[in-house]
């Protein structure tokens, strides 16, 4: 599998910033000395488009970019502060508190890799063919060996199969 040149980059987060704000990825690749394609190839398959709308209807195309790292950054040191109050609520052996800031240092990294698109909730959707499973073709074989004898029912079967060949996906409505 072949790893995002993008992702695996120091300045992920500025050509992210960038190119979520509408900045094109020639311009970001020769600003960067990044390759325009792997810069289009993560724009689409690793940059969230929700960032991407959000950042473009709340602040317009021109200021996009400063938004989102206006944001990461403020949730970043969002983090720092609550690890600092983590590392004094461990001090003081205050498990409910430290429990309670441990949370929200989870939440806010979990909301920076989902700005940065790292996190995808979107459902995989995973396509079947049941016609080129080996289970079908063994049933095909069994119908087709258990009707030899009887032409008739061959013929009702294929039939039958024609019918819901014709049917809309989802069956009848």
């Amino acid at each position: 599998m072949r790893v995002c040149t993008i992702c695996s980059s120091s300045r992920r987060d500025r050509v992210d910033s960038e190119l979520a704000g509408g900045e094109s990825p020639a311009v970001v690749g020769r600003r960067y000395r990044l390759s325009p394609d792997a810069l289009r190839r993560h724009k689409t398959n690793h940059l969230s488009p929700a960032l991407v709308k959000v950042a473009v209807e709340r602040y317009g195309a021109e200021t996009a970019r400063n938004a989102f790292d206006s944001v990461v950054d403020r949730v970043e040191s969002l983090v720092v502060r609550l690890e600092g109050l983590l590392s004094l609520a461990e001090e003081k052996k205050a498990l409910t508190g430290g429990s309670n800031v441990a949370r929200e240092i989870r939440q806010s990294l979990e909301l920076i890799a989902r700005l940065r698109g790292e996190l995808d909730d979107r459902p995989s959707v995973t396509t079947v063919n049941v016609l080129a499973t080996a289970e079908f073709a063994a049933a095909v074989t069994a119908i087709l060996s258990a009707t030899e004898r009887y032409p008739e029912a061959r013929i009702a079967i294929a039939d039958a199969l024609d019918e819901i060949d014709a049917l809309p996906v989802g069956g009848p409505s």
